[in-house]
């Protein structure tokens, strides 16, 4: 009964019809299969054919004894055990779900999910202690979590039976993984049913505080188990700076270096974790907090009298505090604002009227910052329809609330009208009606802003922070600004920024010049890739003394700025500080894909923007979804998201840009092309305009390149892109000391830089400048930390082709090739040089050396494509295959 013979076995015993394999251990293999019998799921574990003595097959008969007695929703159930020929398999339970270790990396969860699924791991595991079973390998990759959120311990394949009767201890060898074991498990010595709560411990840790206790870096197992043994783990309230005192508390006593500093049973842990769970974790009272500390720290046999303390508590808070809180937590709120009307003539001069829109409009889209769990949705309408069907395609992104004003006006004096509105029926919900001033526009705006608040339920509404007044010169600047921000189709300077300052200087308690300054900077950086201009918008951010309700409006714009940087921990401690307040969640995954995407973490990046679309499919959260797809390698799924984009936002320029993308990495060259040429001159971001270069570079344009390169270059000296694609279009023209020049500028420019695009362009300069050991070095890094990247397989295969390394070079090549990029994309001289290898692949050998003949109008390749373009290559070193 090998591995082999149940893969392709259609019916195994008569009952068991095995479909596919699901996945490898140490010692098993795991198939799913049906039980046609029954007509259900299951899973079959069966030893691995070269898992051979009688070592082997004692363990996993042991495994099946032990799960035979164990019969808890928290454990995977045993349903049969096959034998045949001296071989043993074992027939489970289907669990439809994924490991803790993949739901902790991919769920965002609440503080109460976390604390239900622990609770749930306590049971499962008490059960088995009361049969007398210690697991000993009790990790988050043996703990299953099904769809619907119920835990279920599995892989009891090195644990140990005693009778329940006995005091559940042992003299045993080491058995387990290091990061799972107690220190007497590591030590060797007697062991108990605590030590899988140290195991519990270690979970609960991870879980709850988002790293492990004790950290690990590039130290050997052994090390790191005398670390375990003889080191405390980290403080929680390090890890985690707003634990709750009663969760710390269990996680310092369950980490405990003996067995007698841990709970008694898993049973105590439960009731402990029931008791948080249920009485709530931030509860407003010493005399709460107190007690159920204690409860963790002192003797079992206190613990009855403590109970019962609790127990009158539990009348004391009516019912609990987490159920009082989810009754009285609050609907997000995602709020748009329609065009501002205006009607009859302002006097002032013909900015007038501009700046009396920007002023209404300002006040409006500040709403949602006076609002508790209530969010601005970003709205660009289609000039040609109606307001009706601008509310229907509101209500379809998820809006849930519509602000828009009427201003009937007759030189200074305007009347205004505002409503707000049910996008799904179009009902108008509370309206408010008033005059004001148009020249008086700071003290209107303040009116406006509040009066708009008051349409809104008083419950969500915050206290207002007092209003700093600008001077009328200053505020008009402002307005200004804020119009250029709005209209979309005026390119932003660092002019602008400048102003911006001076504002801020002027009035350092203003929030909104804050918000509008993280608004430019960001645009701007889209424009030019300059990161000093992150660093510093970042240090005008964190200046801010800004506080009360305002304080949130400052942590969107420094998330703003944190979700396009490299800054990991800068953004999550913005991120929790957010939802902490209670923002809306679909606005926070959004912009959680955008720093994932930032960092090359593309599938991470998809996740929380589809989370961000389920809940508000707003244009933004469906193009994240589409450039997150781009960059997985996948050119077909965003096709279909761009199509609803263009549907809904026919001017939604970034939509087209992308799809310029698409079509040039599939090198339909003319169709990319006219894509990207929809975009206005002045919405193309210079990743836009490079684009538009590389068409020419992939026509044999290489002098129409070049200029493109280099006219972004010159606004943006330090785009590592754009220095690599300079020399490259350098090499192919032949002019190699340019082409060593800007190879060298780009070594100089990522000299210490530890990101994920500076390392990918630092390999790529290496490998042509003769470095080939230190560039595989770093690729094969890259590749770890990113093997689905496009873009690092693309820079792989170019650096093993440089390397002479023709299978590596040809593996990579056939991967992107078959996920849908042009073999167009290959005609660098180091790709041309496999075609005259026979021991290269051969699929990738026949489309990459087979070139479509140029179309009119198109340049034709040049000859010197099939040498190499770069003469200081000759000094690499081969190490072929």
């Amino acid at each position: 009964m090998d591995v082999v013979a149940l893969e392709k076995t259609e019916e195994y015993q008569g009952r068991y019809r095995v479909e596919r394999t699901l996945g490898a251990g140490g010692m098993g293999v795991v198939y799913l299969a049906e039980d046609i019998k029954l007509g259900r799921k299951v899973a079959i574990k069966q030893l691995r054919s070269d898992m051979t003595g009688n070592s082997a097959e004692a363990r996993f008969r042991s495994e099946a004894q032990l799960l035979a007695r164990l019969n808890h929703p928290n454990i995977v159930r045993l349903y049969d055990v096959i034998e045949e020929e001296h071989k043993i398999a074992l027939v489970m339970e289907l669990v439809e779900g994924v490991t803790l270790k993949e739901w902790i990396r991919e769920q965002t969860s609440t503080l109460p999910e976390k604390l239900d699924l622990l609770m749930q791991v306590s049971l499962g595991l008490g059960k088995a202690h009361c049969l007398g079973i210690i697991h000993r390998d009790l990790k988050p990759e043996n703990i299953l979590v099904t769809v619907d959120g119920v835990a279920k311990i599995t892989d009891f394949g090195i644990a140990k039976a005693l009778d329940c009767d006995q005091q559940l201890t042992r003299e045993d060898h080491i058995a387990g993984s290091v990061q799972a074991m107690s220190p007497e498990q590591l030590q060797g010595t007697p062991l108990d049913a605590r030590s899988d709560l140290f195991s519990l411990g270690c979970i609960a840790y991870e879980l709850l505080c988002g790293c492990k206790p004790f950290e690990r870096k590039d130290i050997s197992a052994l090390a790191f188990a005398q670390q375990i043994i003889n080191k405390p783990h980290i403080p929680p309230q390090k890890s985690w700076p707003d634990i709750p005192k009663p969760l710390g508390a269990l996680l310092d006593r369950l980490l405990g270096k003996h067995p007698e500093q841990r709970p008694d049973s898993a049973l105590q842990v439960y009731e402990a974790l029931e008791i948080i769970r249920k009485f709530g974790i931030d509860a407003d009272t010493h005399q709460y907090s107190d007690t159920v500390t204690q409860l963790l720290i002192k003797p079992r046999k206190k613990y009855k009298r403590i109970s019962t303390l609790i127990a009158g508590l539990a009348l004391l808070f009516a019912g609990g505090v987490w159920g009082w809180r989810s009754l009285t937590q609050l609907t997000p709120q995602y709020i748009a604002v329609l065009p501002i009307e205006i009607g009859g003539e302002i006097s002032g001069g013909d900015n007038a009227s501009t700046l009396v829109r920007a002023m209404v409009r300002q006040a409006l889209t500040s709403t949602p910052g006076g609002l508790e769990s209530s969010a601005l949705v970003n709205f660009t309408p289609d000039e040609n329809s109606s307001q009706e069907q601008q509310l229907k395609k509101l209500h379809e992104k998820g809006v849930t609330d519509v602000l828009f004003a009427h201003l009937d006006c007759m030189q200074q004096r305007c009347n205004i009208e505002l409503q707000r509105i049910n996008p799904e029926n179009n009902q108008v919900k509370e309206q408010a009606s008033f005059l004001f001033l148009s020249e008086h526009r700071q003290e209107s705006q303040y009116t406006i802003s509040n009066s708009s608040l008051a349409l809104f339920p008083s419950g969500y509404q915050k206290q207002v922070s007092g209003k700093v007044k600008m001077e009328s010169s200053d505020y008009n600047l402002y307005l200004t600004l804020l119009a250029k921000l709005n209209k979309n189709d005026t390119p932003l300077t660092e002019e602008d920024l400048d102003h911006l300052e001076e504002l801020i200087g002027k009035y350092p308690r203003n929030v909104n010049l804050y918000k509008l300054y993280a608004d430019f900077a960001a645009r701007i950086f889209i424009i030019t890739n300059n990161n000093k201009l992150l660093t510093s918008t970042m240090g005008i951010l964190s200046s801010a003394d800004i506080s009360g309700a305002d304080e949130i409006t400052l942590l969107e714009a420094q998330l703003k700025i944190r979700s396009i940087d490299a800054d990991k921990k800068g953004f999550e401690t913005i991120l929790k500080k957010l939802e902490k307040r209670g923002y809306p969640s679909a606005h926070l995954f959004a912009e959680s894909s955008r720093f994932h995407f930032s960092n090359g973490s593309y599938s991470e990046g998809l996740i929380y923007a589809q989370k961000a679309v389920a809940l508000s499919p707003s244009a933004n959260h469906l193009y994240l979804v589409a450039i997150t797809q781009v960059a997985s390698g996948d050119y077909s799924s965003p096709k279909e998201v761009l199509n609803k984009l263009f549907e809904s936002n026919p001017q939604y320029w970034p939509a087209y840009a992308l799809l310029g993308v698409i079509e040039l990495e599939n090198g339909n060259l003319d169709t990319a092309q006219a894509a990207i040429q929809m975009v206005p001159e002045a919405h193309r971001s210079w990743r836009t305009k490079s684009n538009l270069g590389t068409i020419f570079f992939l026509q044999g344009n290489y002098r129409e390149a070049l200029k493109i390169y280099l006219d972004i270059l010159e606004s943006s000296p330090s785009n590592i892109q754009m220095i690599s694609q300079v020399a490259e279009a350098y090499a192919m023209l032949s002019d190699h000391k340019n082409a060593e020049k800007f190879l060298n500028r780009l070594l100089q420019t990522t000299e210490g830089k530890s990101d994920f695009r500076s390392q990918r362009y630092r390999a790529v300069a290496l490998a042509n400048l003769g470095q080939v050991s230190l560039s595989i070095s770093m690729i094969k890094e890259l590749l770890q930390k990113a093997p689905d990247d496009t873009y690092v397989k693309y820079s792989a295969a170019q650096v093993y082709a440089i390397a002479q390394e023709w299978r590596s070079a040809g593996y990579h090549i056939e991967q992107l090739l078959a996920q849908g990029m042009s073999a167009v994309w290959f005609i660098l001289p180091e790709f041309q040089q496999l075609c005259a290898q026979p021991i290269a692949i051969e699929a990738s050998l026949n489309s990459i050396c087979q070139y479509p003949k140029p179309e009119r109008g198109q340049y034709p390749l040049p000859d010197h494509r099939k040498q190499n373009a770069f003469p200081f290559q000759d000094q690499h070193t081969s190490t072929k295959n």
